[in-house]
């Protein structure tokens, strides 16, 4: 019940936004901008449809939910490479350091890269090539919440804040963001079960002209549990205030293969992108393999009517909490 409140109370903030009657449906495409927000950014995530608001507990929860850095056992940092359409490229990276027993504070950094385009002006000539670019720097806080955590329920929130700069060739523009985030892990059968939810991209959004953009805010709702150890399930609703909600389905299989060694294996399905490029472009699929404390994760999602396939590769460092010697030799 305590995480329910909670989960009224962030949809109480979100609906003290202004929006029009076409907001949170198809009649709202186009209407917002800063959407290079919206590119997810770890490989494991992606593999998985974007369904890791209520799984995410790295360095990269600054994006997917701050909430998640609690998780951060001492240290993490992750960067992810993504080959997207044409020579577009986007990098990631983040960095997750435990503050005390109930804190751990977070930085990250985003970069998209436009390619190579030609300039032309109002008479159609052709006067070279510029490249367009967009940035994000971003600091976030996830906290342990222990007044509203028992011996059934572990309870965490999180803050992301941002700042953004994009530049178009002649002109650039800035705008600033935030996100709020709530997990709750439950422990009151025997598999654990983890809900999770974020919203995304509230604040000023850019201006390149006389006119400010909207920022592409969004709500993510999301659930995880373990069957088994080796298997986790994850599903997320997504209500984006520029376009019809959407779902995603996420699944993850992780061995150990020896000590210190262990492969996964992931899919997922994303409606997103149903209706602009079809079927295919829904389903993702990757690897992972971790050697004790580094990660390499691998990301495939086919783009449906575009005919080609995008390709994200991460690589993350997690140190687990210290252990003592002494704990050690028992």
């Amino acid at each position: 019940m305590r995480t329910l409140r909670l989960a009224v109370a962030c949809a109480l903030v979100l609906a003290a936004a202004p929006v029009s009657a076409s907001d949170f449906s198809n009649g709202a495409i186009g209407t917002t901008g800063s959407e290079f927000l919206l590119m997810d950014t770890s490989a494991r995530g992606i593999a998985m449809g974007g369904a890791m608001t209520a799984v995410t507990n790295d360095s990269s929860s600054i994006y997917w939910n701050p909430a998640g850095l609690a998780q951060v056992p001492r240290l993490s940092t992750s960067f992810m490479h993504a080959q997207y359409v044409a020579d577009i490229t986007y990098e990631a990276a983040s960095y997750a350091q435990r503050v005390n027993d109930a804190a751990v504070m977070g930085a990250g950094v985003r970069y998209l890269n436009g390619g190579s385009v030609q300039r032309t002006d109002v008479n159609a000539i052709q006067n070279g090539t510029f490249t367009p670019y967009s940035y994000v720097a971003e600091i976030g806080w996830g906290q342990s919440i222990y007044d509203l955590s028992d011996s059934e329920m572990d309870v965490a929130m999180g803050v992301t804040a941002r700042a953004i700069r994009s530049y178009l060739g002649t002109t650039q523009a800035d705008g600033y963001g935030a996100d709020f985030g709530v997990q709750s892990r439950f422990y009151a059968s025997e598999m654990t079960y983890d809900i999770g939810l974020a919203i995304q991209n509230l604040g000023s959004g850019q201006k390149f002209d006389q006119v400010r953009n909207t920022l592409p805010t969004r709500v993510r709702f999301g659930g995880a549990v373990k069957p088994f150890k080796p298997l986790t399930l994850s599903v997320e609703a997504i209500a984006p205030i520029d376009d019809s909600p959407s779902g995603a389905v996420g699944v993850e299989y992780a061995v150990e293969v020896e000590r210190g060694v262990t492969a996964a294996a992931r899919a997922g399905v994303n409606t997103l992108t149903y209706e602009s490029l079809g079927a295919a472009s829904m389903l993702s699929f990757g690897f992972g393999l971790k050697l004790t404390n580094l990660s390499v994760d691998y990301a495939f999602v086919p783009m449906g009517v575009l005919g080609t396939a995008t390709h994200r590769v991460s690589i993350s460092f997690n140190l687990p909490a210290k252990v003592s010697r002494r704990y050690r030799e028992r």
